[in-house]
């Protein structure tokens, strides 16, 4: 249901329009009154309007004034009005539609007037927001279903990589949920996906993800509210900002973050020194001591805190054996596990399970 704020110094006209015709059988509601411009401003400040229905000559700021206010002050391109207008104001109806006015009505209203009017405008609006176009059109055919985007794991790898791909693979998902007409509730599901991704690995680097997201409306409302160019072009600029911030952390991050970092992707793996030591070109012994005053930790220990740490999620959430979390978290020997576990927590694996399901 689209807003309707109607602006006019006569009271007969402000309340006889909210009776003239049936507004929400063309999706429409009055959501306001005003007496003149100034009125309105400070109401659509607090409550913004769909539509403005405004008569174009008022006592203290009046109709004219009042679209210009809206177009240059507060740079809104995209407000609909409609202007009422005397047989004798044309002049002043002639200079507002210099700023987009939709229509131009003569008082008193034509009711087939100002339905074709709002006929006409609720199309502009259905088109802009292309999630409402689809709940217009055929409800039944919007698509609930959660499948994997696979390009959003490409993304995730292109913005770590820097890749000039980014823009490409975005629009590969963008037309992915225009194509399928996704939902915007599973569409937000698979933003939030991708979000955790990325912090991840910024975490993982020193850095956070709060750094970046915190302006973008995408994250902070409800992703209906957003027509899909909208969309688009913020998350364009997020994937950008965060693909360079990433960049950053690599330069600041040093050698020690991106051990770390590799060793929390690769925990489950045979992680050794020697082999870190080549894959980041450096001398070994130097890595073990580098780690060491960095962390506050050998390097052995850090990973065994690592796997622990991880083993310790899988018995809480699942019923996996024993030998089958020491395999997933990186320990070929369970027999070894059960030592290291209780090294690190002063239990055993199912002592420590037993407790978790006693508490």
């Amino acid at each position: 249901m689209y807003k309707v704020m109607i602006v006019d110094n006569e009271p007969n006209i402000r309340s006889g329009l909210c009776y003239i015709i049936d507004w929400e059988r063309y999706d429409f509601r009055i959501s306001d009154l005003a007496k003149n411009g100034k009125e309105a401003i400070e109401k659509l400040e607090k409550n913004p309007p769909d539509l403005i229905i405004t008569d174009i000559k008022m006592p203290g700021m009046d109709g004219l004034e009042l679209i210009r206010y809206v177009r240059e002050e507060l740079q809104d391109e995209n407000m609909k009005f409609i202007i009422l207008s005397g047989y004798d104001e044309f002049d002043y109806a002639r200079e507002a539609m210099k700023y987009n006015v939709r229509a131009y009505l003569l008082k008193p209203i034509d009711e087939k007037e100002l339905i074709d009017s709002l006929e006409m405008i609720k199309k502009e609006l259905v088109k802009e927001n292309l999630y409402e176009y689809f709940y217009i059109e055929k409800v039944e055919s919007f698509c609930e279903k959660f499948t994997e985007i696979k390009e959003f794991d490409e993304l995730v790898n292109v913005i770590e990589k820097n890749s000039q791909d980014r823009e490409e693979i975005l629009e590969k998902i963008i037309n992915n949920f225009i194509e399928i007409r996704l939902h915007p509730r599973i569409i937000k599901i698979h933003l939030d996906n991708f979000i955790m991704k990325l912090s991840t690995i910024i975490n993982n680097m020193g850095g956070s993800i709060d750094n970046i997201i915190k302006e973008y409306s995408f994250f902070k409302t409800t992703i209906a509210n957003i027509n899909i160019e909208q969309l688009r072009e913020e998350l364009l600029e997020f994937v950008n900002d965060s693909s360079n911030y990433i960049e950053e952390l690599k330069k600041n991050c040093g050698i020690i973050n991106m051990v770390k970092h590799y060793i929390q992707d690769n925990y489950a793996e045979n992680i050794r020194l020697k082999d870190l030591a080549e894959k980041f070109y450096i001398n070994t012994a130097y890595l073990g001591q580098l780690f060491k005053k960095e962390t506050g930790s050998s390097f052995s220990r850090y990973l065994n805190e690592i796997r622990i740490e991880k083993a310790k999620e899988l018995l809480r959430r699942t019923d996996l054996h024993i030998y089958q979390i020491a395999e997933k978290v990186g320990y070929g020997n369970s027999d070894y596990f059960i030592i290291k576990f209780k090294e690190f927590e002063g239990c055993t694996p199912l002592e420590y399970k037993t407790k978790i399901q006693q508490s």
